[in-house]
């Protein structure tokens, strides 16, 4: 692992994250839409999902409409819009649903009975049916507006890539286009998300994880280490025993540089591990080859586990909302060596070399 005075850059990093969302703070207010007079406000402390009175029967359709965001620290204007925390369900029971639009998103009822929101803020999802992971759950400044009626309009859909899905705990998002094995991300502001798609492959020394892409825009200008500059776009690979490695490009943070996730939660499952640094090769396409058992021991620990259940493409500017552009192509792993490789994306669930 590359050595970095760890306590110094961290001091440096908060300095500069601090003059970097003093100026940009009047500009992100100015982007987000004032509640309006009449709408529910939502502060993000709410122990339990609101019952908006809006009684609807399987298949008919119903809007959301939001505004504001819960305002985390307004001097760095941190924020959390709605089309990130604001999730709706019916009938006290999940599953949950996103809004994708603040302006107007629009469902079709997968169920009777009354539709409940819930605005997520800083919280993570305990499964699907609405309940949080037991953490205290704080009123923030500001608030998410909502209004809600029912609809004729037809329903908002978002697809992902074929053979991908949208992980449950982030909803649907419009930042990942193209072909299963040709994907466009392209966060914007606020944007949180990853992208998934499952394999069953077994894991030894010779596993190898290649893949292409090209990266227009790094979503962050500072060391993405630390919770608050946490916004990156990356590949990763989720193993059987619940952890993940994830590889990421970065403007500072040098290559071969790998830490635990900074965000509460997923500090004890996630890695990532910098494979290209700097801003030089931004714009040009770059083939990346990783041997994942050598990284995971380096990375994490010397028990290797057995199998590669998924690939993710992962996509966040939720912190500095700066957005990020990438390109990702034949993401392949290859086992025991061999020449024959799994496409993620294909639809090709799981290949063993003979």
């Amino acid at each position: 692992m590359t050595e970095i005075d760890r306590e110094a850059v961290k001091q440096e990093t908060m300095a500069r994250w601090d003059s970097q969302q003093r100026r940009a703070a009047a500009r992100i207010f100015d982007e987000i839409e004032p509640v309006r007079s009449g709408e529910t406000v939502l502060t993000g402390g709410e122990a339990e999902w609101t019952p908006t009175g809006c009684m609807v029967t399987q298949g008919q359709r119903f809007s959301v409409s939001s505004t504001g965001a819960n305002i985390i620290d307004r001097d760095h204007a941190v924020i959390v819009q709605p089309k990130y925390s604001l999730w709706v369900r019916i009938g006290k029971s999940g599953p949950i649903r996103k809004i994708v639009f603040e302006a107007e998103t629009v469902f079709e009822a997968w169920a009777d009975g009354e539709v409940e929101v819930f605005c997520k803020a800083l919280s993570w999802w305990d499964g699907t049916d609405g309940a949080v992971i037991s953490a205290p759950r704080t009123a923030f400044e500001g608030g998410i507006g909502y209004s809600i009626k029912l609809t004729e309009a037809p329903p908002t859909v978002v697809s992902p890539p074929d053979n991908w899905k949208f992980m449950d705990m982030f909803g649907d998002v419009t930042i990942f286009s193209g072909t299963g094995t040709d994907i466009l991300v392209d966060t914007h502001d606020g944007d949180c998300c990853i992208l998934q798609t499952p394999l069953d492959l077994p894991l030894n020394e010779q596993t190898r994880l290649s893949w292409s892409w090209l990266v227009e825009k790094l979503p962050s200008e500072l060391p993405e280490d630390l919770a608050l500059t946490h916004d990156y776009i990356s590949v990763a690979v989720e193993f059987d025993n619940g952890l993940d490695i994830t590889y990421l490009w970065s403007k500072e943070l040098p290559a071969g540089y790998h830490f635990a996730c900074p965000l509460t939660w997923w500090c004890d499952r996630e890695t990532h591990w910098i494979v290209e640094s700097g801003t030089e090769n931004l714009g040009k396409w770059k083939e990346e080859t990783r041997w994942i058992a050598a990284d995971y021991r380096r990375a994490i620990g010397d028990k290797v586990p057995g199998k590669i259940v998924g690939v993710w493409l992962i996509a966040n500017s939720l912190f500095q909302r700066l957005g990020g552009r990438a390109r990702f192509r034949d993401i392949r792993i290859f086992e025991d060596g061999s020449a024959r490789s799994v496409v993620a994306g294909s639809g090709i669930r799981c290949y063993s070399v003979s």
